[in-house]
């Protein structure tokens, strides 16, 4: 529900019932029944009655009516908060694949650099006669190889900023910042700070709290409902021309309708909202502890991977320089950089899954209202 509609049903629930007004006019059809020496409009042959009167709710009819407008209102913006968590959720899975779209399109260039050096360097080599065709071939190839992964790479990363484009529902150029490291530092290190924080400003939690707070309302409003509301007035008129007033008072007898179906409704509805509450905190309980796991897990694998990339750089570059110097043959060489460009992709993976899995911890938790 719209924020600012549900905050105009507050100012309806507070409004009082109109007073109605009546006039009741009866007339001596017969001129056989008229007084003597009177007309057919003669005050004497007719009667006018004036009615004011205005039904009032009881029992806390009102105030229960202003309670549950609102609840709506405080349920609308609640919803909004689940909508925003949601969309913060997408945009930042999405964030995540253009990031690893960009370093799977980094490594691709860094390999094809690399290839492409070694291919000159094995033309003039080729040319010289220090090396076969066959190894000239085999490095021809691996280049070409790099070359249709490149384009596929390109293709992947521009696919993946339309989706974040269109996430966030702009049309302009994006620009990644990858400087996320600060981010980390917000979140708590431990288990149970994590889940307090989780059970407590976890948005659907929230809401289904809400939903009982409305449904025990509702019980209460349609309970009211069922004490029948009087309407009392007071009315003027003539009668025989002798003017007269009195009151006027009329009460539903709630001998059939005590508003039972609304009332038993009203149970129910409680009932699944509170079986709600404790699906939804069951369910949060378990979405953080899978993720805190995965965060936890993914992050060790990580910090493992940080090392052994560090080294893959100079492995590669020592096999290069001694092919260069035919210490080692082609082959030896190109599983050198196969294995290069593998670990360069199992880092880049480790180092996605530990943001994915940082970044559906933050989601879980509903940290993610606080970066």
């Amino acid at each position: 529900m719209n924020s600012d509609i549900a905050k105009t049903d507050i100012t309806t629930a507070k409004l009082q019932y109109n007073p109605t007004f009546n006039i009741s006019y009866i007339q001596v059809p017969s001129a056989k029944y008229f007084p003597e020496n009177t007309a057919f409009l003669s005050p004497a042959n007719r009667q006018i009655s004036y009615q004011v009167s205005k039904t009032f709710q009881v029992h806390g009819q009102r105030k229960n009516k202003i309670l549950q407008a609102e609840n709506d209102y405080t349920l609308s913006q609640v919803n909004l908060d689940e909508y925003e968590r949601n969309l913060f959720g997408d945009v930042s899975d999405q964030w995540l694949n253009v990031w690893y779209a960009t370093q799977k399109l980094i490594i691709l260039m860094h390999a094809k650099a690399n290839s492409d050096t070694l291919l000159k360097i094995n033309q003039i080599r080729l040319k010289d006669q220090v090396i076969t065709t066959t190894e000239f071939l085999r490095t021809q190839i691996v280049s070409d190889q790099y070359n249709l992964m490149l384009i596929n790479a390109q293709q992947n990363l521009k696919t993946q900023i339309n989706e974040l484009r269109f996430t966030l529902g702009i049309n302009d150029s994006i620009l990644v910042n990858d400087n996320d490291e600060q981010f980390y530092l917000r979140v708590p290190d431990k288990y149970d700070t994590i889940l307090n924080y989780a059970l407590r400003k976890r948005t659907d939690i929230i809401l289904s709290n809400r939903l009982a707070e409305k449904a025990k309302t509702e019980i209460q409003l349609q309970k009211s409902l069922a004490y029948p509301q009087p309407e009392v007035g007071f009315n003027y008129g003539a009668q025989n021309q002798v003017p007269y007033v009195g009151t006027y008072l009329a009460i539903p007898i709630p001998a059939f309708n005590r508003n039972q179906g609304e009332i038993e409704k009203s149970k129910i509805a409680l009932t699944q909202s509170q079986s709600l509450l404790s699906a939804n905190i069951l369910k949060a309980k378990t979405e953080v502890q899978t993720a805190y796991g995965e965060y936890m897990t993914y992050k060790s694998s990580y910090e493992k991977y940080k090392e052994i990339f560090k080294k893959s750089e100079t492995v590669l570059k020592t096999v290069r320089l001694s092919y260069l110097k035919g210490g080692t043959t082609i082959l030896d060489y190109l599983e050198a950089e196969r294995n290069w460009f593998d670990l360069q992709n199992e880092y880049y993976e480790a180092y996605y899954n530990y943001k994915k899995s940082f970044l559906q911890l933050l989601f879980v938790s509903n940290l993610i209202e606080t970066i």
